[in-house]
């Protein structure tokens, strides 16, 4: 028998890091990484392999995995990319946002390859990424570019699937290892609970079917991320290089965890998910101030605007805070953060602050967030994120202000 097919679309941390370790450790698929970075693939394909250490976050024990038998394709290579992507039974997608409409188009042209083909086997496209209605957003996405006989064949033999992939990874190649990989090592997969295989087929070993992966990815990412990204903001406003050093300060450590616990009340209150107890928050807090793993705030906050906008770490907890009847205070202060600094190497950190220079604070963070200030939830929210900004960014004027009094 023929090995299953698996394409991973997106080369990176979490595609090579998670994706691409997980299933090769399975010893039963047949590899392929897609990218449209074309020195990647070239990188990898002339390499031929990838190191993954594994660490465990609390003891520091480690596992290295060698990956490699891999195949790589340019997805700019339209027909050898179309082709994996019609020959596979998964299709592991581990991009950024703002690629998720150029991967909805390309699963939607397979959609119309394997209908051509005769295709009768399912293809089980999982669908990795912090995004809050990832399933919703890519279903309709392909849907929108099917005709409606289209549109039946996809709804019979390819499923979408959210997963839950979190594990922290970091490049930590050089040289002839390039390309290696270093994170914790989280073994098990979180997939929602859709994929219509015949009774009898084997789903890999470390998918743990889930019936409500996007309540766990609203968790995730309103709590997880938002005290991740909490961290990061305010440790790069004080010139830290690593969370650890952030967590370490115990002014910005108590303030994240305190804009942490607004969002898991929030959550508790709306979906009945349980704020964890103490033992499980200071095990979460050891895990960020780990000496066994420095992750670097560059990597935390790149891609600022992003984070920032309605829906995501911030905006989305802080709104069902507000629908909650709960204050977002420390959530939208600790948001403030990510207006106040600027990374000459992070394009969207460079654009945030020349909209806080030519339009002023309140019309930037609009643009930024997208809130909308006929919605009273928005506004509020809008009003409380533009005073915080206001709030952080006066001590680093209030000198400039008394020279200028001064004389």
């Amino acid at each position: 028998m023929e090995p299953e097919r698996v394409v991973i679309v997106g080369a990176g941390q979490t595609g090579r890091g998670m994706f691409g370790a997980l299933f090769y450790k399975e010893g039963c698929y047949e590899l392929t990484f897609a990218d449209t970075d074309a020195a990647l693939v070239r990188g990898l394909r002339e390499q031929g392999h990838y190191t993954v250490e594994e660490k465990d976050l609390l003891t520091g024990s480690v596992e290295h995995v060698r990956v490699d038998g891999f195949s790589c394709v340019d997805v700019a290579d339209r027909d050898a990319y179309l082709d994996a992507l019609a020959r596979a039974t998964y299709i592991a997608v581990a991009v950024f946002p703002k690629s998720f409409d150029d991967v909805a188009r390309d699963l939607a042209e397979m959609v119309r390859v394997r209908k051509a083909r005769g295709v009768e086997d399912v293809a089980a496209v999982i669908l990795g990424g912090n995004f809050v209605g990832l399933h919703e957003y890519f279903q309709r996405a392909i849907e929108a570019q099917l005709n409606e006989d289209e549109r039946a064949y996809a709804r019979t033999y390819v499923a979408l699937a959210t997963s839950k992939a979190n594990r922290k990874v970091v490049h930590a190649g050089t040289g002839a290892e390039r390309f290696a990989l270093t994170g914790d090592n989280k073994s098990v997969l979180p997939v929602e609970d859709c994929l219509p295989f015949e009774a009898g087929h084997r789903l890999p070993s470390f998918f743990h079917i889930d019936p409500d992966v996007e309540l766990s990815m609203i968790e995730k990412i309103w709590s997880e991320n938002l005290i991740h990204c909490s961290l990061g903001f305010m440790g790069a406003c004080a010139g830290y290089t690593t969370v650890n050093e952030a967590i370490e300060d115990a002014r910005i450590g108590a303030l994240a965890l305190y804009a942490w616990f607004e969002g898991r009340r929030a959550l508790e209150a709306a979906y009945g998910i349980p704020v964890p107890d103490e033992a499980a928050i200071k095990t979460m807090m050891e895990k960020f101030d780990t000496p066994y793993f420095h992750d670097r705030i560059a990597r935390i906050v790149r891609q600022p605007i992003r984070k920032l906008k309605k829906g995501d770490r911030f905006l989305g907890p802080a709104l069902l805070c507000i629908e909650q009847g709960i204050t977002p205070y420390f959530i939208l202060r600790a948001a403030a953060h990510g207006f106040c600094y600027e990374d000459a190497a992070e394009p969207q950190s460079v654009e945030m602050a020349r909209l806080v220079r030519e339009l002023g604070i309140d019309e930037a963070v609009r643009a930024v967030t997208e809130l909308n200030p006929c919605e009273p939830r928005e506004r509020l929210a809008l009003e409380m994120l533009a005073d915080a900004v206001r709030e952080v960014s006066c001590p680093r004027r209030v000198p400039e202000v008394f020279s200028r009094v001064l004389g």
